[in-house]
């Protein structure tokens, strides 16, 4: 029989949030999830992963650690998932679910955006804590020029990296900064995959949506907002051809579009990019991209020096004359890491070597770390003294 999910004094709803706590999940395994979710969230976690014949786990720092819990078993991580779609909005039931991901609360503790799936027969939750406080260029190590390219009224601006290398969290901040440093109101519109940061407008008009909540696709997220006067597009993910002209065409109709992709540098983001097209078409997005790119940003999160936490390394592409030359010769794209590293103090380019070595004389990021992931071992060594001079 199931009992009521009890919550702190100070926890308690108001008459138009009784809906939020329905019967589900026994009080005593409510209160020890609470419990759990506490210590997570003291601790700096990103993540918090439960399974049943396991402790409950947390990712701090980048790395999963194990709580001080109990084994979960499988009546108590099905207890722990019948409360959270109990009391999740729009969610399903229990016996509904197979994969599900959606928003929870946590009265008093965090938001989550989680994820509840069955494996082995028994259920597992993982939740991704969604932080109250909006990251800024300045929390995050973002370099500056990438503020100033966000701020013009049009082009491209790309933010690229490998799963968890935290472009939630750029794209993010770039929303904040619009919100927040704008010369004039504009109207942005963000097509996400789930809501994790929530924003107020401020000096933009921010409009969120959520594939799949929302609106039914990227595609059609992107071509209403274009019918909805946005001034900027912000989307989760850029892919396939038909995103990408929409994306130019957004453009020249003089909007900004910020996106997200999946690579691990500059170049790998160009040629992944140019990749969804051939032959003619190519070529024809080749020169389209010389005239709207306004920046490429690479980004990667290293360990810090101290073990406290990570830190941002980023590769930046700024448009300039010697960068348009390059992009529109297909012959050329190798030379784009050296034209970056020239590019530094007069366009505010940089390339991954450069950055790491400022966060290894800084002390933010070890040496041995530094020289592992260095494009170039050797030379980044040979920069190094050189800086250190």
């Amino acid at each position: 029989m199931q009992t009521t999910a009890t919550v702190k004094t100070d926890d308690v709803p108001t008459a138009g949030d009784e809906h939020r706590f329905r019967p589900g999940g026994s009080a005593a395994q409510v209160e020890r999830l609470r419990q759990f979710l506490t210590e997570a969230i003291q601790r700096g976690a990103s993540d918090v992963h439960i399974r049943a014949g396991d402790v409950v786990y947390a990712r701090i720092h980048g790395q999963l650690i194990p709580l001080d819990t109990p084994v979960l078993g499988a009546l108590d991580t099905r207890e722990i998932a019948l409360h959270m779609l109990a009391t999740a909005p729009n969610a399903p039931t229990l016996d509904e679910v197979h994969d599900y991901s959606g928003p929870w609360s946590a009265p008093g503790i965090a938001r989550f955006r989680i994820s509840i799936l069955k494996q082995r027969s028994s259920y597992m939750v993982v939740m991704r804590v969604i932080p109250d406080v909006l990251p800024t260029f300045e929390t995050l190590g973002l370099p500056a020029s990438l503020g100033r390219a966000v701020l013009a009224e049009f082009g491209l601006v790309l933010i690229s990296g490998v799963p968890g290398s935290g472009r939630t969290s750029t794209l993010a901040a770039i929303i904040n900064h619009l919100n927040t440093h704008a010369p004039a109101r504009r109207h942005v519109v963000s097509v996400e995959p789930s809501i994790e940061f929530l924003h107020k407008s401020l000096k933009c008009s921010v409009t969120q949506r959520e594939v799949g909540i929302d609106t039914d696709s990227y595609v059609a997220g992107m071509r209403a907002a274009l019918d909805q006067d946005a001034d900027v597009l912000v989307l989760g993910e850029l892919s396939g051809p038909e995103m990408i002209e929409m994306a130019f065409r957004a453009v020249e109709q003089g909007r900004m579009v910020i996106a997200r992709m999946q690579s691990s540098d500059v170049t790998s983001a160009i040629k992944a990019l140019l990749a969804n097209f051939a032959g003619d078409a190519q070529d024809q997005m080749r020169l389209q991209l010389a005239e709207s790119l306004r920046c490429v940003l690479a980004q990667r999160l290293l360990p810090r020096a101290d073990g406290n936490g990570r830190v941002l390394a980023a590769e930046l592409l700024c448009m300039n004359a010697g960068v348009r030359e390059i992009l529109s010769d297909p012959g050329r794209l190798g030379e784009l890491r050296a034209v970056l590293a020239e590019g530094r103090a007069q366009f505010g380019t940089q390339t991954f070597d450069q950055h790491l070595a400022d966060l290894v004389i800084a002390g933010r990021v070890a040496f041995d770390v530094a020289v592992i992931l260095a494009t170039n071992s050797l030379d980044f060594e040979l920069q190094l003294r050189g800086l250190r001079r």
